[in-house]
């Protein structure tokens, strides 16, 4: 619980301290994530319910008292019909006599104080609350773990919206620097003009990609906002960039890590989910053994003909004390086939952590496989994109001396923005891969 306490305590804090905050790390954009989205506050509010839940639970075997109060009025008062010889040996056969019973005000105070002594479900009970109370405060972790990991694919996305705007930058620029010569030579009379129009349409479409990748820039930002619960009207900077990222990942390849299965976030579950079974079955033994409670009441009763309860009159005490003893004798088996069928869904529970264990070995061994794959792609489309500049600015240079027409230079170009996208495409599946091993191990 104090661990709790704290980490409120600094949400809270943090939330103050980065209300002006505008850049943001890696690692500060995941923290500022933790403490302002809204699904770690709900995570919070959950572990104080069930801290209230443990109390509601202790309270059910601590004393109740109640008092309680009456009072009537007989507008009629009853009217008894008894057979006249009772009272009168001499009456008449069938002859009757009639009297009324009662006061016309009643009035009555009573104080009630029960006790619980023994029950076994409430033994039961008390242990499974504060087991939900700790499942919640599980569920916190996980919770902080999902959020940094929504943060991470979010900056994730902005590095390389980032990487590909500086990209079409750089071939926008060389793009526009020969259409500008493309022009000179044209007017000159040295090149057709289906030439110079040529390196015309080639520079306003890499114009409509670059806007088209400035765009998708922006959608990302706002993404990120939106998982670190900032203020999409406040400006957001990002202090990483997308190359130092990949140097940090690649220097701790999670190809070389061990992972414990008990982080991932459905291994956690289960086996929750088989000690609350486990609660389960404890409850039902529990019901085979005798329940015991104490009770004590007292009362104050007055009967007036007339409304005078004020004065000094007689009131009528009635106190009384007892213990109530409830004890379990048969049930014909139907009692023992709830405590079979819970025990079988403790050993279903066993079977499943099993499974998922062998499962979850499975997801690693693959993704594992899958990162040195996306890894060994973005190698190699990294030197493509090395060479597809090259042999473009070669190409320039051709074409500046005549040697190439303007076609061929677009086609040297369009090769180059294939290999810029493959590049791109290769780290976004990295990056993918290295998220799905965060995801699946809670880290």
């Amino acid at each position: 619980m104090k661990q709790i306490l704290t980490l409120s305590i600094l949400i809270f804090t943090a939330q103050v301290l980065a209300q002006d905050q505008s850049s943001f790390s890696l690692a500060e954009a995941e923290e500022f994530g933790v403490n302002n989205h809204e699904k770690m506050k709900n995570s919070l509010l959950d572990y104080e319910a069930a801290r209230k839940r443990v109390w509601e639970t202790t309270a059910i075997g601590l004393p109740h008292i109640s008092a309680k109060g009456d009072f009537q009025h007989m507008i009629d008062i009853p009217t008894s019909v008894v057979d006249a010889t009772l009272f009168n040996p001499l009456a008449q056969p069938g002859e009757v006599m009639t009297f009324q019973m009662g006061q016309k005000y009643t009035t009555s105070l009573t104080f009630n104080v029960n006790q619980l002594i023994f029950d076994g479900s409430y033994l039961v009970g008390l242990k499974f609350s504060k087991f939900w109370m700790k499942m919640n405060e599980n569920g916190i972790e996980r919770t902080k773990s999902e959020v940094k990991s929504m943060v991470r694919e979010a900056y994730y996305n902005v590095l390389v919206a980032q990487k590909n705007v500086e990209l079409m930058d750089s071939i926008l620029i060389s793009t526009e620097q020969m259409e500008k010569q493309t022009r000179i030579f044209y007017e000159n009379g040295l090149i057709l003009k289906e030439d110079a129009d040529q390196i015309t349409y080639t520079l306003n479409r890499i114009k409509s990609t670059k806007s088209n990748a400035e765009r998708q820039l922006e959608i990302a930002f706002n993404l990120l906002k939106l998982q670190m619960g900032y203020d999409f009207e406040k400006e957001l900077e990002i202090t990483e960039n997308l190359d130092d990222v990949l140097s940090a990942i690649l220097s701790n390849s999670p190809i070389s890590k061990n992972y414990d299965p008990k982080n991932n976030s459905n291994y956690q579950m289960l086996n929750e989910q088989q000690t609350l079974d486990q609660f389960n079955v404890m409850n039902e033994k529990a019901k085979y053994y005798p329940s015991m409670g104490a009770f004590f009441t007292h009362s104050q009763n007055a009967y007036r003909s007339e409304f005078n309860f004020f004065n000094n009159m007689d009131w009528y005490p009635t106190t009384i004390w007892g213990l109530s003893l409830k004890i379990p004798i048969a049930t014909s088996g139907q009692q023992i086939m709830k405590v079979q069928q819970a025990e079988i869904k403790v050993e279903q529970d066993a079977n499943n952590i099993a499974q998922l264990e062998r499962t979850l070995e499975f997801q690693e061994l693959q993704l594992k496989a899958q990162f040195q794959s996306a890894y060994d792609k973005m190698t190699i489309e990294m030197e493509n994109v090395k060479l597809a500049q090259f042999i473009y600015e070669q190409g320039l240079k051709k074409k500046a001396n005549g040697a190439i027409s303007s076609l061929e230079v677009t086609q040297l170009q369009n090769q180059y923005l294939q290999a810029e996208g493959n590049y791109i495409a290769a780290i976004m599946d990295l990056l993918s891969v290295k998220i799905q091993l965060d995801k699946l191990f809670n880290e």
